[in-house]
């Protein structure tokens, strides 16, 4: 685990290089001994960062490279907090001559620093530090997931049902066309959820039923001949020791050109790795099968890129199956658990998580312990603190590590980062990577802005199943994650070894009892300031506070802080902000649901202020000096906060959630549209009961709309309510917004009808309208939309009869309300589809020969459909027709989707003698 967390370190000196480079860049004007003592520092530090990164490959660290690991670590953090003093200084708006007395007293401290990088310079070659970091490795641990292949299958839980669902699919003989196409099928799912088991035993099953078989685990950085020649010497039982890789692709290829063979490839970590095995695996029209295993979503899509092919997601064991498995491993099959542990053995399952690695661990771990509640109690504390040392929990650290360690260093200070919070906290999409940007772990990419960078960090974790995706849209955007239990105790207990995070008041680490601390997560009960004093923590140099749901402790030990969470402390009150002006470098502040009623007017103080949460507190109207946050990018507020005038000077803003056009005059509306950095804008037009002129206030809104469409604006949410198309015409827009990339006009009140130029939007990926009345030339307007992946209709009618949907190559989720619709969807169209919620009217999709073809077969790629039938108009016999039609279409397809069908409107129904 050692030479895991050196990336704290490694983080917090990419962050001081990028401002010392910056310094020196040329925007500020410094004095020529203090550029040449800086410059020295660069250089000084880069070498150290250079080294840094070297030991990221050592397994286990020499204790003296430890402490001059930590050493260094500290130092980095100093010199950036020294950094960001001084760039205050300069950009504050004081005199030439208070500028030239900070500047010397930036130089004394400096000049410090200097000597102190000079002696870990000379203490690092003092004890040849370098060889210790290249020196002799420590023994190799062996893989333990080889076990995994000759597990007996009587000690197995939970693998019967995802072994028999994957073969069903992979023998499947009702598909009797394309049962002789090749068919992959990719095992997905996290480190020690069973993925190199469950493969293992669907290939003990169906091997037999094949001309020829392999199976071939990759691991991390393989040597790819290596496992090219394991695949050739198990389906020919040929040798190719000579042959290059080429060569061996070629044999296996010609060997089996005319076989029907099933290879498993477990334990994919590269798609390089992969497309070179892929190239060896040539797709025959005999039935050959192949599988797959990764823990890197991105990694299955690129295995399962055929038609036909399926990736299988594998889920955590139940609540009964981790029991089993559980009790099997501890207790004789004729004992029965004591009724006195099983509580303590329903909190220790439910820190395992499902998970039948982490299970098997403790379990083992408790074997062999004394089956009294008391060592049970214990191990269940010492489970969170990582006391209890047994190789069964290295196994599961060493495992958890492996994910870890494959991670590019940025996303490994991202994940170390989430150990902020409490176990089991849903963490907010948005609030997370607002956090890594105000850290300094987000840096701006060519093209991209460092909101767009730390959202592709966010998805990267996901793909790689190190967090769960939480609180998941219909259209399966994630606005939210978790971390699993064992992951999270594992990178708690590096975040505080590394003095990373400091944590109080959980259940999982005691805080460390001196020293600084750099970033203070504070939960699960009330603190009171002495606990702080009293254990001796030096809390001026701290970066970040999280409060989760308890009491304030005075601002004034806090100087240095960059990060401010006071979300969800709902014993919060006004005075708890007193000094708030004093936290200078604060570029994040969060008092979201909160008593908080009042802002401090000197909130205008903080000019690094970036990210301000105010939504769900009792905030009614923002001070005046907001304006004065020039830095400021995301603003939170509930619409009916009233902004200040002097917001249309924020000219940094790029996201504005939310505000009600109509609290504010037509010369504020129009002003909103020389915001032109703004990316995304939610707006509330509250129309109902409003006395002033709404057309003028309407009419300019949309005119800045239009304006910010132009420049950056890529997501825009309206909500109307009250007023129609005739004060809110969509049609009227100009220039059309051509940078969206997210629209969405909401339920409240709906536009007349779909303008052309919606369908001139070549950027957007999300539609969400509510209109009066759809028609067949709306839907073909649409379905020629590039870049659209997700499609929401709402409308109150149609026409008469079928629309029939074609198009829409990039769409994966399809939304359609409109009660009295028929719909059918034309073959080649939809192909990228996934999730299908529609209405349909029985009556009207009739074709005129009175059969249902939905075309629902013709969606190929769907994995949930969620159809309601309306029966307003049709008959029973009608209805069931339309349903057996439905359930046919379903099953043919190829990844055997989910399907939920309702019906509405029944009291509708024709009776039969009517007709």
């Amino acid at each position: 685990m050692e030479a895991a967390i050196v990336s704290a370190s490694t983080g917090v000196m990419r962050s001081l290089l990028a401002k010392l480079t910056n310094l020196l860049g040329g925007e500020y004007k410094l004095l020529k001994w203090l550029r040449r003592e800086m410059e020295f520092l660069e250089s000084e530090l880069r070498s150290m960062s250079i080294f840094l990164e070297r030991l990221e490959d050592t397994q286990k660290l020499h204790p003296q490279m430890k402490d001059w690991r930590d050493r260094v670590r500290e130092l980095a953090y100093d010199i950036e907090d020294c950094i960001d003093d001084f760039i205050l200084q300069l950009d504050s708006k004081v005199g030439f001559g208070q500028k030239l007395l900070a500047s010397r007293r930036i130089g004394h401290m400096i000049r410090e620093l200097k000597a102190r990088v000079m002696e870990e310079s000379e203490r690092q070659r003092r004890y040849m530090l370098d060889g210790l970091a290249s020196g002799p490795s420590v023994r190799v641990k062996v893989d333990p997931r080889l076990s995994a292949l000759y597990v007996d299958e009587d000690r197995l839980v939970g693998i019967d049902a995802p072994r028999d669902e994957i073969i069903e699919r992979l023998l499947d003989k009702r598909r009797s066309a394309s049962a002789k196409q090749a068919m992959t099928i990719s095992i997905v799912g996290c480190g020690g959820l069973g993925k190199t088991t469950l493969a293992n035993q669907i290939y003990c099953k169906i091997k037999g039923k094949f001309e020829c078989a392999a199976f071939v685990s990759v691991f991390q950085n393989p040597n790819t001949k290596k496992v090219l020649t394991n695949i050739l010497s198990q389906v020919a039982t040929t040798a190719a020791v000579e042959d290059d890789e080429q060569a061996i692709i070629n044999k296996l290829r010609e060997y089996l050109s005319d076989k029907r063979y099933v290879v498993i490839v477990d334990d994919i970590w590269d798609m390089q790795i992969w497309k070179f095995i892929e190239c060896a695996l040539v797709k025959n029209c005999r039935g050959s099968r192949i599988i797959t295993a990764t823990r890197i979503h991105d990694i299955a899509k690129l295995c399962c890129s055929s038609h036909g092919d399926y990736i299988y997601e594998m889920k955590p064991l139940g609540v009964i199956d981790s029991k089993i498995l559980f009790d099997k491993r501890i207790f004789d099959p004729e004992e029965r658990r004591p009724p006195q542990l099983t509580e303590v053995s329903e909190e220790i399952l439910k820190k395992c998580g499902g998970l039948p690695l982490a299970i098997i661990s403790i379990s083992s771990l408790l074997a062999s312990k004394p089956k009294s509640k008391d060592q049970w109690d214990r191990v269940k504390v010492s489970l969170s603190s990582t006391l209890e040392r047994t190789p069964d929990i290295e196994t599961m650290e060493w495992v958890l590590s492996l994910s870890y360690s494959d991670l590019p260093n940025h996303l490994k200070t991202c994940l170390l980062y989430l150990s902020i919070f409490p176990e089991g906290y849903e963490i907010n999409r948005e609030r997370l990577v607002s956090r890594w940007i105000a850290e300094g772990f987000i840096y701006r990419k060519h093209g991209q802005n460092p909101y767009e960078v730390g959202d592709s960090y966010f998805n990267e974790l996901v793909n790689r199943s190190l967090i769960q995706p939480a609180n998941i849209k219909p259209d399966g955007q994630t606005n939210a994650c978790r971390v699993d239990d064992t992951v999270h105790d594992f990178i708690v207990s590096m975040s505080v070894e590394e003095n990373f995070v400091t944590l109080f008041g959980g259940s999982k680490l005691v805080p460390r009892s001196h020293g600084k601390v750099r970033r203070l997560s504070i939960q699960n009960g009330g603190i009171q300031e002495n606990i702080i004093t009293s254990t001796h923590l030096v809390t001026s140099q701290v970066r970040s506070l999280t409060l989760f749901a308890v009491e304030m402790p005075s601002l004034l030990g806090f100087g240095m802080l960059r990060v401010l969470d006071l979300e969800d402390c709902y014993a919060l009150e006004d005075h708890h902000l007193t000094n708030l002006e004093r936290l200078v470098q604060l570029r994040y502040l969060s008092i979201r649901t909160s008593p908080i009623s009042e802002l401090p007017k000197q909130i205008g103080q903080l000019q690094y202020l970036e990210t301000l949460d105010l939504r769900a507190t009792g905030v009614q109207e923002l001070p005046s000096t907001i304006g004065r946050l020039k830095s400021l990018v995301r603003l939170f507020v509930d619409y009916h906060v009233k902004l200040p005038k002097e917001i249309s000077n924020m000219h940094a803003l790029e996201e504005l959630t939310s505000f009600s056009a109509l609290m504010y005059s037509p010369d504020f509306l129009k002003e909103l549209g020389q915001l032109t950095n703004m990316r995304v804008l939610r707006v509330i037009c509250d129309c109902d009961g409003f006395k002033g002129d709404a057309g003028s206030c309407l009419e300019n809104l949309a005119s800045s709309l239009c304006n910010l469409g132009t420049s950056n604006l890529h997501s825009l949410f309206v909500d109307i309510n009250g007023y129609g198309e005739d004060n809110f015409s969509l049609d009227t827009w100009q220039p059309v917004p051509s940078r969206l990339r997210r629209f969405s006009i909401d339920r409240w009140c709906p536009i007349n009808k779909i303008p052309n130029w919606v369908g001139s939007l070549i950027n957007l990926e999300e539609l969400v309208l509510y209109v009066n009345k759809i028609w067949q030339e709306d839907f073909e307007l649409l379905g020629h939309m590039p870049a659209l992946s997700s499609l929401t209709i709402y409308s109150n009618t149609a026409l008469q009869g079928r629309i029939i949907i074609s198009g829409f190559h990039s769409t994966k989720f399809f939304k359609f309300y409109c009660n009295p619709a028929g719909l059918t969807f034309d073959a080649g169209s939809l192909l990228k589809l996934e999730c299908l919620d529609v209405i349909m009217n029985v009556f009207n999709t009739k074709s005129s020969n009175g059969s249902f073809d939905f075309g629902i077969q013709y969606l190929t790629n769907l994995r949930n459909v969620y159809i309601q039938l309306d029966c307003n108009g049709s008959t029973g016999g009608e209805l069931e027709a339309a349903k057996a039609s439905i359930k046919s279409s379903v099953n043919k397809l190829p990844g055997q989707p989910k399907l939920n069908l309702s019906t509405s409107n029944e009291n509708m129904l024709v009776h039969e003698e009517a007709n």
